[in-house]
């Protein structure tokens, strides 16, 4: 295949095309990498850190040494530039064992990009709609708020119900929070401490925690792990815990 016709193909190859030589020269740049890099001048002859941005001299440097001390790993980076994001993949030419030059190929991924931060967006709002869903703070009665806690309760969880908790008892001037378990699934030392850290951030506020649904096999276990819950006030159910609630509030406690 003569030169013009390898020239020809390059050329009209949907990616962009840049290859240096072993004195890391531009040797030869398509249109299509021209456009990408956003370069109005030919660049062949010049240096190789010439059609780049200054953003990936260091990698570019260190992969074509690499390349010319034996390395035949190609690297893959990605570079946003001239309104483009690009993957941009650096290969060590070889054709007899010896090496002659460093192509670099250069593929347009603007929409692909775009739609992975979309989608991690969405991803992200899905997430945090979950969360707020998981954390369901429901105003019962005038200054008293109920937090029916369901499923397992871990760190990251338990941080983001005292975040919502504690907004919505600043924001309603609660004074009660019932803080029913009866949809926790299991309980061990680890949840146990995230919920008195829960009552301790209400009371912070000044509102107190009344805990509710306690079945036997929690009780049990919280006993086994010697769970102290010191003078947190514990009611059967939801609704015993909403009469105390009441009474407080009226003064009768």
């Amino acid at each position: 295949m003569n030169g013009d016709k390898l020239k020809a193909i390059l050329e009209n190859i949907a990616d962009g095309i840049v290859f240096v030589n072993a004195e890391n020269r531009v040797e030869f740049v398509n249109e299509y990498g021209m456009s990408m890099l956003g370069l109005t001048e030919d660049v062949t002859g010049n240096d190789v850190l010439s059609c780049h941005p200054e953003s990936l001299n260091e990698t570019v440097m260190g992969v074509i040494e690499g390349f010319r001390s034996g390395s035949d790993e190609a690297v893959t980076t990605r570079l946003d530039g001239a309104g483009r994001t690009m993957d941009v993949t650096i290969t060590g030419v070889r054709p007899d064992g010896g090496y002659i030059g460093t192509l670099m190929t250069l593929r347009d991924v603007t929409v692909a990009a775009r739609r992975e931060e979309e989608l991690t967006m969405l991803a992200n709002q899905l997430k945090a709609s979950q969360e707020e869903l998981s954390t369901p703070v429901v105003q019962l009665w005038d200054q008293v708020l109920a937090l029916p806690l369901i499923g397992s309760i871990d760190s990251r969880r338990a941080q983001t119900v005292t975040e919502v908790l504690l907004e919505r008892i600043v924001e309603t001037q609660s004074a009660v929070v019932i803080l029913d378990i009866t949809g926790v699934r299991s309980v061990d030392t680890h949840v146990t401490s995230n919920l008195l850290n829960i009552v301790s951030a209400s009371r912070l506020l000044g509102a107190e925690c009344v805990l509710t649904g306690i079945n036997p096999d929690v009780a049990q276990t919280m006993i086994h792990l010697g769970t102290e819950l010191g003078d947190i006030t514990t009611m059967a159910d939801m609704q015993e815990g909403l009469k105390y609630a009441m009474k407080r509030l009226k003064g009768k406690i």
